[in-house]
């Protein structure tokens, strides 16, 4: 427990003091004596029957992200597109990173390959049913998005996911489908390599400390200190 309260002059019962201005008197009766306290910020931390005056108190690390700097209006607008497109798709990617994990821990469970042949069937006809409306609302660019946050949130590619999962035959097909609309299954995220990747890692950054979306640890390694300071230099040259 922390009282925060003013500087404070301490005295014994059988001490007089010289009451000085703007003092408070603050009465602890199980230590027995007096805490006379004055106008300067101080902490009392009390913990069982002790308590000790402190200058600082511990608190929970915080993280601090800041939105990169733009050199033009255009580049802040996109900005903002990204924004929005990402907050949009990030939850199925969220998703497919679960729903992965609960198909893997399924499938190990099972020991013949038809079975799991027919649970993986099954599994894609619900995902079919509950996500292909909404998927069907998605922009090219909001889908070009989707595919990159898949693959950091599940660590594999969209077509290598449709080819280990299903057939290397359906995943050509989904492939030749995704280029007809200029995207790729095989895109990977790369925030180092790509500027948008790391404007997309900025705005998930961001979002995970604002508690705007849901904080799932990516399956890939990303050390967000190192794309920032690289983007941070390439963007003053």
């Amino acid at each position: 427990m922390v009282f925060l309260c003013r500087k404070y002059v301490m005295c014994d019962f059988s001490m007089r003091v010289v009451p000085k201005s703007c003092l408070l008197f603050f009465l602890f009766s199980s230590f027995g004596f007096l805490q006379l306290v004055a106008q300067e910020d101080y902490k009392i931390r009390i913990a069982g029957q002790d308590s000790t005056f402190v200058d600082a108190i511990s608190l929970d690390e915080v993280e601090l992200f800041s939105q990169p700097r733009f050199k033009s209006r255009e580049e802040w607008y996109r900005y903002y597109v990204i924004r929005k497109r990402v907050l949009k798709v990030y939850p199925y990617a969220e998703m497919a990173a679960n729903r992965l994990d609960s198909l893997d821990n399924r499938l190990n469970q099972i020991n013949r390959k038809s079975k799991k042949k027919a649970y993986t069937r099954k599994l894609e006809k619900f995902l079919a049913e509950e996500l292909t409306a909404d998927l069907k609302k998605l922009t090219r660019s909001e889908g070009r998005i989707l595919i990159r946050l898949v693959y950091r949130q599940t660590g594999i590619s969209a077509f290598n996911l449709v080819k280990e999962y299903r057939n290397g035959l359906r995943a050509f097909l989904y492939q030749t489908t995704a280029r007809l609309f200029d995207m790729s299954l095989k895109r990977i995220y790369d925030p180092y390599e790509e500027y948008e990747d790391y404007l997309i890692e900025n705005i998930l950054q961001i979002g995970f400390s604002q508690g705007v979306i849901n904080s799932q640890k990516a399956a890939i390694s990303i050390d967000y200190q190192k794309c920032y300071e690289k983007w941070s230099l390439a963007k003053k040259d």
